[in-house]
């Protein structure tokens, strides 16, 4: 079989994979907001299916690229595209362009759910270290110009 055709059941399948992967971090994100333990362990053990679905893939189009003596990047892949006739070198650069876009996407969307897990945990272990006394909790008083005042300093109602 050769490249073109196998890029050409390859790309599609990928295309699929990281799609439910994509779903899945929307899915993630709803979990995290509504603080939802259940649907995120559900979350985590699909990921992982998805992730070694995803590993075996990129594996694929590495073996494949090596057996054509290429060494697979994104331009490496450009460039092949670009040599094919069409019509498949239109169906490989639209199947290719929907590939990377789809991953951008999940990438997006999987560091905003990183800093969403990164806030929760700053908000727990701050709490933690209160209740275990090693913080003292701070209120914040505003002066009446506006500057934050040390809850030590005493303000009258008249000055606040």
């Amino acid at each position: 079989m050769n490249l073109v055709i196998s890029l050409l059941q390859l790309l599609p399948r990928q295309t699929v994979v990281y799609t439910r992967f994509l779903d899945l971090l929307h899915v993630e994100r709803a979990a995290l907001a509504h603080t939802q333990p259940a649907a995120l362990e559900s979350c985590t053990a699909e990921r992982m299916q998805l992730m070694t679905e995803l590993e075996a893939h990129d594996l694929e189009l590495r073996t494949l690229f090596g057996s054509a003596k290429i060494t697979f990047s994104s331009h490496a892949m450009k460039q092949f595209i670009a040599t094919v006739a069409e019509p498949q070198r239109s169906q490989l650069a639209r199947s290719w362009h929907q590939l990377l876009s789809i991953a951008a996407e999940c990438k997006q969307h999987n560091a905003i759910n990183s800093k969403i897990v990164d806030t929760r945990r700053q908000h727990t272990d701050r709490v933690l270290r209160i209740l275990m006394g090693q913080i003292t909790p701070t209120a914040t008083i505003y002066a009446s110009d506006g500057r934050v005042q040390p809850t030590a300093a005493s303000a009258t109602l008249a000055t606040a």
